[in-house]
């Protein structure tokens, strides 16, 4: 995986690294709060577009949009904004990646090819996040509470164990039981779907 090298700086907070990029164009302060960040990225990255590899390019190309876009924003809570940004990036890379199906078709043969139109159905989004609640409803109270946590709210294991009271071990199973557990879900409402 990929991984930035660490600076002396650590200590500062998300605040102060981020106001000195913005302010000092301070690139440094920028590599210690994406490297603070990589595996939240990557992990991420890789759950939108599935392979190491395009998760890989992803980070990277989020780093260097990072240095373009972040100067332009006002970034309350650094670690919920990047979550939006890397979705949000995933999501455009998808929506390129996507391509578009042409279908020819004889209007003689079609009844009325005016009267033709998409299905009112659900979109694909809408079937696949109505089986994420109805799967996330099935996960047990400590794995529910932790995956919202993590994925939702945008905390960190320790933060997370600190709220809870739990050791940080305990919170990571929760998370990767609950992922898991929602992955296997969700798999089975897309089958009996088809």
């Amino acid at each position: 995986m990929l991984r930035f090298l660490r600076t002396q700086k650590e200590d500062a907070s998300d605040t102060e690294l981020l106001t000195r990029f913005q302010q000092q164009e301070d690139r440094q302060a920028l590599a210690v709060l994406f490297d603070r960040y990589i595996e939240l990225i990557y992990g991420l990255s890789l759950q939108y577009l599935k392979t190491p590899s395009r998760a890989e390019d992803a980070t990277l190309a989020i780093y260097a949009e990072l240095q373009q876009k972040l100067p332009h924003h006002e970034v309350k809570n650094f670690k919920n904004w990047l979550y939006t940004f890397i979705r949000n990036h995933c999501l455009m890379q998808l929506r390129k990646e996507k391509k578009m199906i042409t279908v020819n078709y004889d209007p003689a043969f079609m009844q009325s090819d005016a009267d033709w139109h998409l299905s009112d159905g659900p979109s694909e989004k809408e079937e696949r996040e109505s089986a994420l609640d109805f799967c996330l409803e099935q996960l047990n109270d400590q794995q529910k509470a932790c995956v919202q946590l993590f994925y939702y709210k945008g905390h960190s294991y320790k933060e997370i164990a600190t709220m809870r009271n739990e050791e940080v071990g305990r919170i990571r199973s929760n998370i990767q039981n609950g992922r898991r557990n929602l992955k296997n879900c969700i798999e089975g409402q897309e089958q009996r779907n088809e």
